[in-house]
């Protein structure tokens, strides 16, 4: 819905060609996760694909306030891993809507790395927000652990664990919040 209402302010500001762009970005959005919702896994590659997709329209509707780079190694990429789809997506975006984009500046920094550890593949989202520890909002807090606690659920069934390999840390320059780091 904010994606739809982003689209519809760029016509009515009569920015067609952002719009379009915007649209057409939007579009194969859906058509991923789509495509992905029928699938119990995916392809590293199409996730990571999908993954940025989403996070270049969090772009561009939070007027460019973060960068943000997606890596992983060529050898994992050219691999046939599967994945759950989406596995890091709540991660990613709460990264995004809850530390990033309440910034006072347009320094953010969100990293996604994507590794080879032994035989399982670690997720490592890192962001450079306002920190977990600011919000002060309860209701805010409760979405955000409910959020993570189905992630962890999706983790703990697809390897097959009693406690999610989920670690999450809160990070900090001269004791004052300083984003969060998500190991997956």
């Amino acid at each position: 819905f904010n994606c739809i209402n982003s689209i519809d302010a760029l016509i009515q500001s009569n920015d067609k060609y952002q719009a379009t762009v915007y649209l057409n970005k939007f579009a194969k959005l859906i058509r991923n996760i789509l495509d992905s919702s029928k699938q119990n896994l995916v392809s590293l590659s199409k996730d990571l694909e999908t993954l940025k997709l989403y996070v270049e329209m969090e772009q561009f509707r939070n007027e460019n306030k973060f960068t943000c780079e997606i890596k992983a190694d060529d050898a994992i990429l050219q691999d046939d891993y599967k994945v759950p789809p989406l596995i890091i997506q709540p991660f990613v975006e709460n990264a995004i809507l809850h530390g990033l984009r309440y910034r006072p500046d347009n320094n953010g920094k969100l990293s996604v790395l994507v590794t080879k550890k032994e035989d399982y593949l670690q997720y490592i989202i890192e962001d450079n927000g306002v920190g977990r520890n600011t919000m002060n909002n309860r209701a805010q807090k409760e979405k955000l652990s409910y959020g993570i606690d189905m992630t962890n659920d999706r983790v703990k069934l697809f390897n097959n664990e009693e406690k999610a390999s989920v670690q999450i840390t809160d990070l900090f320059d001269n004791d004052k919040p300083a984003g969060t780091k998500v190991e997956v």
